[in-house]
């Protein structure tokens, strides 16, 4: 549903967090732009644009960053992804996959923070964190060291900014709903008919492909379609989206942090009868 489909991998929402708002950028690579990842099916090589808390965009319009996706096909990776801060053009992340973009991680993997500042060097294999991951504050003094040894944690150790020993929070939580299905999809799905305006009935079946980000406050926010060609059926995905409960927000290294979600809804006949009058 989202790229944090990634359980074993700490994700940008908190390192984006730190991003200014997009102001005069710089202009990316010239490559066909992605709204979502179903349309690299044809791809060698594209890009695709993020907001400053890590929600994808349909646009590059008010970008925080950008990802370049490139197929590798070689070594066991499939896709290799390198994101940058869209006004400075300095690397956030780069990171393969064993097969379409945020699948499964495979091989080594960097995060910077947007200083340039190392923020964390992993590895992972067949989806799996292997060898060490290592974290570090922005001022370079290591946060977190985790060894792995047959897809477990044998060690772990965490330290203060000072480089005191300190206890280790989980590294990082997902928002999760505090009320009704915990498959936020489905409950966007459920709900979105009863938004459709009375008599809708658009002919044949359609899919909206949206996204939106979790504040620290654990409200939806900020929702948009990347994907849709009927009005009517987008505005009621929206209006679902802002109807969500509230969520308990996703934590980064024990700090609270915005988390990016996105997602898909498909529409047929049979679902505007679900409309109450």
């Amino acid at each position: 549903m989202r790229p944090r489909l990634l359980s074993c991998l700490p994700l940008l929402a908190g390192l984006l967090a730190h991003l200014p708002a997009a102001a005069q950028t710089k202009p990316a690579p010239n490559l066909p732009v992605v709204a979502v990842l179903d349309e690299l099916q044809n791809q060698r090589a594209a890009l695709r644009y993020y907001d400053a808390a890590g929600a994808p965009l349909p646009t590059g319009d008010g970008a925080a960053s950008y990802e370049v996706l490139q197929r590798v096909d070689s070594a066991g990776i499939g896709w290799r992804v390198r994101r940058y801060d869209a006004q400075t053009q300095r690397p956030l992340l780069v990171l393969g996959f064993g097969g379409a973009p945020w699948s499964l991680p495979e091989g080594p993997s960097r995060q910077w923070y947007p200083s340039g500042q190392l923020r964390e060097q992993a590895s992972y294999r067949k989806g799996m964190a292997e060898g060490r991951l290592q974290t570090y504050y922005p001022n370079g003094e290591t946060r977190r060291l985790v060894d792995y040894y047959k897809q477990k944690a044998v060690r772990a150790e965490c330290f203060t900014a000072a480089g005191e020993p300190a206890e280790c929070p989980p590294y990082h939580t997902f928002a999760q709903p505090t009320s009704g299905s915990p498959d936020v999809q489905q409950q966007i799905s459920q709900t979105y008919p009863q938004y459709l305006p009375a008599g809708y009935a658009k002919p044949g079946k359609g899919i909206v492909y949206f996204a939106f980000y979790v504040d620290t406050l654990g409200r939806a926010t900020a929702p948009r379609i990347l994907r849709g060609d009927d009005e009517q059926l987008n505005t009621a995905v929206l209006e679902a989206i802002r109807q969500l409960p509230r969520f308990e927000p996703a934590r980064l290294e024990g700090r609270l942090a915005p988390d990016p979600i996105e997602g898909f809804v498909l529409y047929s006949p049979a679902v505007a009868k679900r409309r109450k009058p």
